[in-house]
């Protein structure tokens, strides 16, 4: 039984060593505007990037694989955009989105933070002049390899304490 479990532990330790493979990354974004003539309008939104080009130095900007946003009740995507919208990176850390629409009725642009996602924010332009801002939370998506490593491990504790039991 103790082998059982020294090798387990010794995986576990090889698999944790071993490095990440490049994956697409997928995140949602929510806030509400805190100022202007919207004031207090929620929105809600998620993107997903490939991870592979990211080196982990510098200010690093990445495109998007795709984009989504549920604001003042339309659905807003990356083909809306004036220029192709990116994810931003600073020494591997994630600064928020890079992205400007400007429609007939209304002109936002989500701005990256300067040092990390929590500065980032969203500002907002309507025809008439009336203009306000907002702040965006940021909240990365696990991966279902995740979810399935985690109840791998779960499973063999519990195989291992059931075992110890009989």
């Amino acid at each position: 039984m103790n082998t059982l479990l020294r090798k387990t532990l010794i995986a576990a330790i090889l698999f944790a060593a071993i490095p990440a493979q490049a994956a697409v990354q997928q995140y949602s974004f929510n806030g509400a505007l805190d100022s202007g003539f919207y004031n207090g309008a929620s929105f809600s939104g998620s993107f997903s990037f490939d991870d592979a080009g990211l080196t982990g130095t510098g200010l690093e900007l990445v495109n998007l694989s795709s984009l989504n946003l549920h604001f003042l009740n339309t659905l807003f995507s990356q083909a809306d955009a004036v220029v192709s919208p990116d994810v931003a990176f600073q020494d591997g850390v994630l600064l928020g989105l890079e992205w400007s629409v400007e429609q007939p009725q209304l002109k936002f642009t989500f701005v990256a933070g300067f040092a990390d996602a929590t500065d980032a924010f969203i500002a907002y332009d309507t025809p008439l002049g009336f203009s306000g801002a907002g702040s965006v939370t940021y909240t990365p998506v696990p991966e279902p390899e995740a979810y399935a490593m985690m109840l791998a491990g779960l499973g063999l504790m519990g195989f291992t304490a059931r075992r110890r039991l009989s």
